[in-house]
């Protein structure tokens, strides 16, 4: 294994404790605002596919229609790993900054496009084709963000509270699919179905150019981290080649992560995109009360997902992780159930309750991530691993809970795909050892 990182200078708050303390949060929140609007500009296609499936898959199967459209919506990942290189390979060899500008860019312009383009009424078969092409182009753009993002903001938190300064990013994401899902609600609660087919859908999408032009603004403001620049100047990431030295000499940890990411996407794309679908076109509540109860749930979670962050800090995020795990497996059904019972009250209780493992999985997973990579190769690490999990787990969950909801009739199958990925995620982490990290991240304090 390539030690060369062993040195690796990390951000000390002893130095210049102001100066760098502003630093520090001024990079947080240039990297957490501009993953707000990429969720946001990914999540609302989720919130509005049933709509999106009569406008672009007209059929007369409902289910039909809204298969297509979740297979749509699971192309974005497929691209994914190969976005996730590109960015990873920009971050690693040019900067991180330059990394999260460009993949900031490229998401708002995918989605505005979107928002712009004719149904099926309109050109035909052209419609869902180029969805597809849009959509991917947001997969590209969503494979780079999180790797750039978290390697970003590891490298600039103080070496003791990293689990906290990473749980902002999952935690203001919340905001964004908040965000994505209150305006989908609120265009269903105030338009009729018809205006919802000719315009309304589009409201939400056309919104991303106004917030990725504030977050490529922050963006622009901020400067690479010292750890990544140190590097740089020493000539190390002159002599990388990210990828193939990812593949070639981190192949353990790289299938860890791709592990770790698998389960955590699985409950992110199940517990709070699929499931606005289900609440309306499965539990048949109103897609103004789906959305309602999703913004609640997600609402909540961006606040625990801190708090869960600070437990990190103290406990380790491997330590996160198995609570999450053990979540998933012991309460997915009972969560379901109480969905189930035909009650807007029970299933804001039941949606509320996975977001307990929930918080404590996608704390975990952000500050876990970056610990086994070293500096040079870091951002196409996480990057890709992420990514790849998010093509396994987060692509083909929501299609798999539709189809298996729809094939078997069993209105709780989505919550037997969560007790699997909890049960899986308990095996994988059994086999993570502190030294995973601890080779080439000598002042590791959070991956315990």
């Amino acid at each position: 294994m390539n030690n060369n990182n062993a040195a690796a200078p990390t951000v000390s708050l002893a130095t210049e404790p102001s100066e760098q303390t502003r630093k520090a949060k001024k990079a947080t929140r240039a990297a957490v605002f501009g993953t707000f609007v990429e969720y946001y500009d990914f999540s609302v296609y989720g919130y509005l596919a049933a709509t999106l499936a009569m406008v672009f898959f007209p059929s007369d199967d409902p289910t039909t229609g809204l298969l297509n459209t979740f297979l749509v919506f699971g192309s974005a990942f497929l691209v994914r790993p190969l976005g996730a290189i590109a960015f990873g390979w920009l971050g690693d060899k040019v900067g991180r900054r330059t990394s999260l500008i460009a993949s900031i860019t490229l998401m708002g312009a995918a989605a505005t496009l979107i928002g712009l383009l004719p149904g099926y009424a309109q050109i035909g078969v052209w419609a869902p084709i180029f969805l597809v092409l849009l959509r991917m182009l947001q997969g590209f753009s969503a494979g780079g963000e999180i790797g750039g993002a978290a390697s970003y903001i590891r490298e600039w938190a103080p070496a003791n509270r990293r689990a906290l300064y990473i749980s902002f990013l999952p935690s203001i994401a919340q905001f964004g699919k908040g965000l994505a899902a209150a305006i989908a609600g609120l265009a269903a609660a105030f338009l009729t179905d018809p205006q919802m087919m000719d315009w309304g859908w589009r409201v939400p999408f056309l919104l991303a150019l106004p917030l990725g032009i504030i977050g490529l603004y922050m963006r622009l403001s901020i400067e690479d981290s010292p750890e990544f620049s140190s590097k740089k100047e020493g000539g190390a990431v002159e002599q990388t080649q990210p990828f193939m030295q990812l593949v070639r000499e981190y192949p353990r940890q790289l299938l860890k992560v791709i592990m770790i990411s698998l389960v955590q996407n699985v409950g992110t794309y199940i517990g709070t995109v699929f499931i606005a679908s289900y609440f309306s076109s499965v539990l048949k509540y109103s897609k103004g009360q789906a959305s309602t109860i999703v913004l609640i749930a997600v609402t909540l979670a961006a606040f625990l997902i801190p708090l869960a962050g600070q437990l990190g800090s103290v406990r380790g995020s491997r330590s996160l992780l198995r609570f999450s795990y053990a979540g998933y497996a012991l309460l997915s059904i009972p969560a379901f159930m109480l969905m189930q019972k035909g009650d807007i009250t029970y299933a804001i209780l039941g949606l509320a309750i996975l977001m307990i493992p929930y918080a404590l999985c996608v704390a975990g997973t952000y500050s876990a991530m970056p610990e086994f990579f070293p500096t040079h190769i870091r951002h196409t690490g996480v990057a890709f691993g992420h990514s790849v999990g998010a093509v396994i787990g987060g692509g083909a969950g929501p299609y798999l809970a539709t189809w298996l909801t729809g094939t078997t009739g069993d209105l709780s199958a989505p919550s037997y795909i969560l007790c699997a990925a909890g049960l899986l995620g308990l095996w994988v982490i059994s086999t993570v050892r502190p030294h995973d990290a601890s080779s080439h991240n000598t002042d590791n304090h959070q991956f315990k």
